[in-house]
């Protein structure tokens, strides 16, 4: 599974891309597309905040993803035969898809790299935000929200008492305000600087369209997608119609944890920077009273103990 946006942080993949040079060529790939030096951009001693910017931070989230991705596959040798499926949180679908096959990564950079300049610009004309509500129920965040219709939305189902709310930035914070006054336990102003997943979105979703049918070609997947906005495995076919309309429609995280774990699986590794996905997988667990297994690629130290786990299991391809 592999993040989304938000889940950018200085520095990010720096023992990785340190102890595997080989690994900065996806950089040098996306740093052509996106006109600036990438790793300048994630880098602590830059003075600038270019990393808060959408227009460079999803590309830099799908390029350490991506890269972690093949590092896992060709150096840590995982089996895809093992794999029972690949997804991800909002932009980290583009990252999943590239895992599955669905393109090469260059295609998939200038897919993200449009995605994150048509974000940028519709959102400096509409001054959107999004917020997530901590510790309330998806029941009461609802109701709250249905008073505010056309201003302010439901954009991520995270986990049972972590809702995210998408929408214009001054109605956002009214409505933060309330669900703070009746008992939401903490909110948090998401680092992204626009109004996703949610219709406001309709015009970067109709220009993404255009830019996907004006040339972008889908391959054949070999590991399975699974929409975690459709809630579904999705086959070529529908993966244009999963990215156009994921930018105008929520997040069902939840929906989609629960369905994996109905099928059984209980094993989940978060590819990319952060933990946070993990965290989620791990409460919607408990609360469904199931154990799993979480692994990261946050840090060299995470892919080592990942890398002992699947030897354990029987998931590596001994040479």
């Amino acid at each position: 599974m592999f993040p989304g946006q938000g889940s950018q942080y200085r520095d990010m993949g720096k023992d990785f891309l340190e102890a595997n040079n080989y690994y900065k060529k996806f950089f040098e790939i996306s740093s052509e597309i996106a006109g600036k030096d990438l790793l300048k951009v994630i880098d602590s001693r830059s003075r600038s905040n270019l990393l808060d910017n959408t227009r460079f931070n999803q590309i830099s989230i799908y390029t350490l993803s991506c890269a972690i991705n093949d590092y896992l596959f060709n150096s840590i040798s995982i089996d895809k035969n093992r794999i029972a499926a690949v997804m991800g949180h909002s932009l980290g679908e583009y990252s999943a898809l590239y895992s599955a096959g669905a393109y090469d990564f260059k295609e998939g950079a200038k897919l993200v790299g449009y995605r994150g300049i048509v974000m940028g610009d519709e959102n400096r004309s509409q001054n959107g935000m999004m917020a997530a509500i901590l510790g309330m129920d998806k029941m009461s965040v609802e109701d709250t929200v249905k008073n505010y219709a056309g201003r302010v939305f439901i954009a991520n189902y995270n986990d049972y008492t972590q809702i995210v709310i998408s929408g214009h930035k001054d109605t956002v914070e009214d409505v933060a305000g309330e669900l703070k006054a009746k008992g939401a336990k903490k909110i948090v102003i998401l680092k992204v600087g626009i109004a996703s997943h949610c219709p406001l979105m309709e015009k970067v979703s109709d220009k993404l369209k255009r830019f996907i049918d004006d040339g972008v070609e889908f391959g054949n997947m070999d590991l399975r997608f699974f929409s975690t906005t459709e809630v579904s495995y999705r086959d070529k076919a529908g993966i244009a119609g999963t990215l156009v309309g994921q930018l105008v429609n929520p997040i069902r995280w939840v929906e989609s944890i629960e369905y994996l774990l109905s099928d059984g699986i209980r094993m989940f590794i978060e590819i990319g920077p952060g933990k946070v996905l993990s965290g989620l997988v791990g409460r919607i667990a408990r609360k469904n009273g199931l154990e799993v297994t979480l692994l990261n690629t946050n840090s060299m130290d995470d892919m080592e103990s990942l890398s002992e786990k699947l030897k354990e299991e029987g998931m590596i391809n001994e040479a």
